[in-house]
């Protein structure tokens, strides 16, 4: 048998489920902690590009109204005003400067120059009056952070100021928290399974010795089992096991000495029954006794006749002792004790005890034994108790010169078995079922207690053996008990 029957273990499903929620929730976390910190990095270089594109469009704004007040010509000096910021500012891709008309007046990269914009989008941010940033990845320049600010001043309006700020810094240090998130992110991770794990499994572990506890508690066993402390609930199972086992000592203690009883009644009705066949068996020969005696007393001179007489008082005497000491060695009560013995022995005493009962009702009786059967281990007591009441059962069974067949053959290496088959009239299959019940029994109130087959089972189950029964109402009853041939430890 498989000592583990279940498919996913504890183990397995605790890590599943936890470690699932706790890798869902350091993920969960882990994102949205990325996602703020990504937000905080952009709103801060969005807003120091803002400074700067306001601080130029400041000194730009001053170009235009120069080059107006002067008369001089305001795209050089936009240019060098480009050029000195490109040089003191880092950071800056581009700048460039383009009138109302859409067209580049300065441009920090000469090769920018006569292109004007004709994007509908790029069109419609630059006719707005406000600052406007965005991130986007330009063909030219890469990823980079490009601000759209109007030139004006009160009504007036010069064009508008675009400037490219570097945007690869940020893209890197983002990646780089990125790839610090997932590195924590996992090394927590792989903690916290480790830890889980070692939990469950100390957990799991506390439960399995309970178990191999359980698996070790035999009714017939009285092995000490021993539990560790624990303060909390598996240790307040194991206290709940240990309780346990305390009521399933005492309740078998309580049910070894029920059993006793039940032998010993038992025994006592099957001594019951035997009495008439133990009455007769020892009338005769008293009888006998009686009338020896009679006769010696009437002639007490004829030494010879005396003689006689009293040799046959003497063999009379002798037979009424073997038939007492048969019967006072069945009552006895002993203790169970294992021997090896002869099965074939067993049922000849048996059937030796019943040997009046059998001969009165003129049974046709047959010993067919295996003489080559092997010893068994048994308790001799007890297994003579089962023949007795399964034999019993027979001669009351069977009528006037019905028939009675024993037989005794080995079952395989390791098992024999005993059928006792009579004629009788039988047990109908609705009662079959019911006759190793405690007290069951179709025979009248003074014919039975219903014990004998119960006890029997139970004596034959003890010796971890069985018993069969067969039975065709008024043809033939089988009963065959099946025992090893040794008792498995």
């Amino acid at each position: 048998m498989d000592k583990n029957p279940y498919k996913v273990g504890l183990v397995t499903k605790l890590m599943v489920v936890i470690g699932g929620i706790t890798i869902l929730l350091m993920i969960v976390i882990s994102i949205t902690i990325l996602f703020q910190w990504r937000t905080l990095i952009v709103a801060n270089q969005e807003k120091n590009a803002s400074s700067v594109t306001k601080a130029i469009s400041t000194s730009l704004t001053d170009a235009f109204i120069y080059g107006q007040k002067e008369n001089t010509q305001v795209e050089d000096l936009l240019e060098r005003y480009i050029n000195n910021f490109m040089n003191s500012i880092e950071g800056i891709k581009y700048i460039a400067v383009y009138n109302n008309s859409r067209q580049i007046l300065a441009h920090s990269d000469f090769t920018k120059y006569d292109q004007g914009i004709k994007e509908p989008i790029k069109v419609a941010v630059m006719e707005s009056d406000s600052l406007i940033t965005a991130i986007h990845n330009s063909e030219d320049y890469g990823w980079i952070i490009e601000t759209v600010l109007p030139l004006r001043v009160a009504s007036k309006r010069w064009g508008v100021l675009i400037i490219g700020f570097d945007a690869e810094s940020m893209r890197t240090e983002i990646q780089k928290l990125f790839f610090l998130l997932f590195f924590i992110t996992t090394c927590v991770i792989i903690v916290t399974l480790v830890v889980l794990y070692i939990t469950i499994g100390r957990l799991t572990n506390s439960l399995r010795i309970l178990v191999n506890a359980m698996d070790k508690t035999d009714i017939d066993s009285d092995t000490e089992i021993s539990l560790p402390q624990r303060n909390d609930e598996i240790g307040f199972l194991n206290y709940r096991f240990g309780l346990l086992l305390k009521r399933l000592s005492h309740s078998k203690k309580q049910l070894v000495e029920a059993q006793k009883q039940i032998y010993n009644a038992e025994k006592l009705a099957s001594i019951g029954r035997l009495a008439s066949g133990v009455a007769h068996e020892i009338n005769n020969p008293l009888n006998g006794i009686k009338n020896c005696l009679y006769a010696i007393y009437k002639e007490p001179a004829n030494q010879q006749q005396t003689k006689e007489y009293l040799k046959l008082v003497e063999e009379g005497i002798n037979y009424i002792e073997t038939v007492v000491q048969k019967l006072l060695s069945f009552a006895r009560q002993q203790e169970k004790a294992m021997v090896y013995l002869n099965i074939n022995e067993v049922i000849q005493k048996v059937s030796r005890l019943l040997d009046f009962r059998i001969k009165n009702k003129q049974i046709q009786f047959q010993l067919d034994l295996d003489l080559k059967l092997p010893n068994i281990q048994a308790d001799e007591q007890l297994i003579t108790e089962v023949f007795m009441n399964i034999l019993l059962n027979s001669i009351d069974a069977v009528n006037e010169a019905g028939s009675i067949i024993i037989k005794s053959r080995l079952l395989d290496p390791k098992q024999l078995y005993v059928s006792v088959i009579d004629n009788g009239i039988g047990i109908n299959e609705d009662n079959l079922q019911n006759i190793f019940e405690p007290f069951y029994t179709t025979k009248g109130p003074k014919e039975g207690t219903g014990l004998g087959l119960s006890v029997s089972l139970g004596i034959v189950e003890a010796h971890r053996g069985n018993i069969e029964v067969k039975s065709i109402p008024n043809k033939e009853t089988e009963f065959k008990v099946i025992l090893p041939i040794k008792m498995e430890q």
